[in-house]
């Protein structure tokens, strides 16, 4: 209700935040009034500073509501007006000095209550009534209150920050957190901060960086990548410990086809060709090896199913149209492998890197960097697949046992970009193994198209905080508002009815549902206005609450991206570009000096190379 001109009262709707001035006045002035009376009461007694004033201070008080009655109508207590004054005068400035002071401390008193209870009753609030449900929280108020959430459990068990000067326990990290926002909405802004406090920690981190950013400004992590010349190989021979093993890795580089026929023929001739290669060689192999048996021909290929794995020997038994088809499948599901024999074939032992023993946290490399490349979709989406595949495996086997002191983050930019991965059991049972997954896509239609949309919502509910930056309006920010879900308001309704008689009105209540958030809502996140920081909403515990972080630039401590070797056109190939004819011995030159400029560039360092 508020006023509007000439004094007539108007009626505003519940939903339009207004000011209760009135309100505020009132209670401060009841408040502070026995605030005062108390003070005054309580010091109008001999203090070891100050004598007792002389008269009771229910004297004083009474002279003192006639002067005040007075100064308002000058024509009442004339007569107990002239007596104080005279009495005021004649107790001399110390007498004046011992009532003054009691009365200033309890004039104090009386005004407290008006900056104490200013910031309650003059904030802007509608006339709705909330019932049940999450409260948003903006600026320094959101800050004030995650602090105030997780203060115990931040004491307890500290962490790192999910946003500046905003303590984040560890038990909320191993609940994990998905961030989701369009492009440029602040995902990295968010994850870069989080990645320095882990790498400068040295804790133990797999994370996937699908446009090298991450390898650029933090050096520190070893590099997984085919296509880097300073990356580190999967050392494959292992891992493939057994059966099991083996036929995870040949289903995560044998995707499915239309026809499951051929890639389920493929993927049992390439367990056979592991198995023999664990039977024959232990663990003194790589991709060169298994690349040159997917290559074998159909009589070679039979013997070897017939000797390691008897279960695939039909696929090759005879010499026919089918067989033939079968082996050219293998060939071209196995495209990846023989790119990775090119990359890693001739890694030394020292550059190679087991996930069996980087998952129990027995490798040297402790964290690494897997990379994504857009030109090389389809090989960053196996080779990824294969290596998470033993390490989700790993967490939810009975071979890693709970450890609450244990920290192992799974963090991932452009999750979509990594293709369909095993990763439900680090969301479901890494929690307790001392895994934390922290996840960034950009729409959850990308996620939908990978692992469907009932392993979407499964994946969301079961994540501790979702940080949702600016979303434009559509299918996503829609899942996102009902994600967020509702509250219920109760709602005072004025009726008001005017007739000769004059003006009456009638009250009643109502309730409704309303979203937390609508999908308009969701756009405004973003930059802040003055284009230092971006502004998202951490939902965690039911509420919500806009942070901003800073735009902090971090300087470039390597070479993003150094082409592999394999991946160049070496001297060879021009060779072999040219005619039947004498071969250019300058274009040969040309280009092994083109091959040595972008594999050394002077000034690296050997951690940068």
């Amino acid at each position: 209700m508020g006023e509007i001109g000439g004094g007539k009262r108007a009626w505003v709707a519940p939903s339009i935040k207004t000011r209760d001035v009135g309100g505020w006045a009132r209670a401060s002035a009841m408040a502070g009034a026995i605030a005062g009376a108390m003070t005054l009461w309580a010091l109008w007694r001999p203090l070891p500073w100050l004598p007792i004033p002389d008269g009771a201070l229910s004297t004083h008080a009474s002279y003192w509501a006639k002067l005040a009655a007075h100064w308002a109508a000058p024509g009442i207590f004339e007569e107990a007006s002239r007596r104080y004054s005279t009495f005021w005068e004649a107790i001399g400035d110390s007498g004046r000095g011992q009532i003054e002071w009691r009365a200033a401390c309890a004039l104090g008193m009386f005004t407290a209550p008006f900056a104490l209870f200013a910031k309650g009753w003059l904030t802007p609030q509608n006339g709705l009534t909330l019932l049940r449900g999450g409260e948003r929280h903006e600026g320094e108020d959101a800050a004030r209150a995650l602090r105030k959430k997780f203060a115990k459990a931040s004491r307890e068990n500290p962490d790192h920050e999910i946003a500046p000067g905003i303590p984040w326990p560890a038990e909320m990290w191993t609940r994990h957190a998905f961030l989701v926002g369009g492009v440029g909405s602040g995902k990295s802004t968010v994850m870069r901060p989080l990645i320095k406090k882990i790498v400068d920690s040295g804790e133990q981190a797999l994370i996937f960086d699908p446009k090298s950013e991450f390898t650029a400004r933090f050096p520190q992590p070893s590099i997984v990548a085919p296509w880097d010349r300073r990356s580190v190989a999967w050392d494959i021979a292992k891992d493939m410990r057994n059966l099991l093993d083996m036929r995870r890795f040949a289903a995560a580089i044998i995707g499915e086809s239309h026809d499951p026929m051929w890639s389920n023929a493929s993927r049992q001739l390439l367990v056979g060709l592991l198995a023999h290669l664990n039977a024959t060689m232990g663990e003194d192999w790589g991709w060169a090896d298994l690349a040159k048996l997917v290559a074998l021909p159909q009589e070679p290929m039979l013997a070897i199913m017939k000797a390691r794995h008897p279960e695939a020997v039909r696929a090759v038994e005879r010499a026919s149209a089918t067989s033939t088809g079968v082996l050219i499948n293998l060939s071209a599901f196995c495209s990846s492998i023989f790119d990775l024999a090119s990359a890693w074939g001739d890694a030394p032992k020292d550059r190679r890197i087991s996930m069996v023993e980087w998952t129990e946290g027995r490798s040297s490399h402790k964290q690494l960097i897997l990379q994504g490349h857009g030109a090389y979709e389809e090989l960053t989406k196996s080779y990824v697949s294969a290596m998470v595949g033993v390490f989700a495996a790993l967490v939810n086997s009975v071979e890693m046992e709970d450890d609450d002191s244990r920290k192992v983050w799974f963090l991932a930019d452009e999750f979509a970009q990594m293709g369909k991965l095993p990763v439900r059991p680090l969301f479901e049972v890494g929690r307790s193994r001392g895994v934390r997954c922290v996840v960034a896509c950009q729409d959850f239609a990308q996620l939908d198209e990978l692992y469907g949309e009932k392993a979407v919502q499964a994946m969301i509910a079961m994540c501790g905080v979702l940080i949702i930056g600016q979303t434009m309006p559509g299918e996503t920010a829609e899942s996102l508002c009902r994600a967020l879900g509702s509250r219920e308001y109760e709602r005072r309704n004025v009726s008001v009815s005017r007739t000769g008689a004059g003006e009456s009105a009638s009250v009643s209540y109502s309730r409704e549902v309303v979203p937390l958030y609508s999908p308009f809502e969701l756009a405004r996140l973003g930059r802040t206005r003055d284009r230092k920081g971006v502004k998202m909403i951490v939902f965690t515990h039911g509420d919500a609450h806009e942070l901003v972080w800073p735009l902090v630039a971090y300087p470039r401590r390597r070479r993003p991206f150094k082409p592999a070797k394999w991946t160049l056109r070496t001297p060879q190939d021009v060779v072999g570009a040219q005619s039947a004819t004498e071969p250019d011995a300058t274009g040969v030159a040309l280009a092994q000096e083109h091959t040595d400029a972008l594999l050394a560039e002077p000034g690296d360092t050997a951690d940068q190379r």
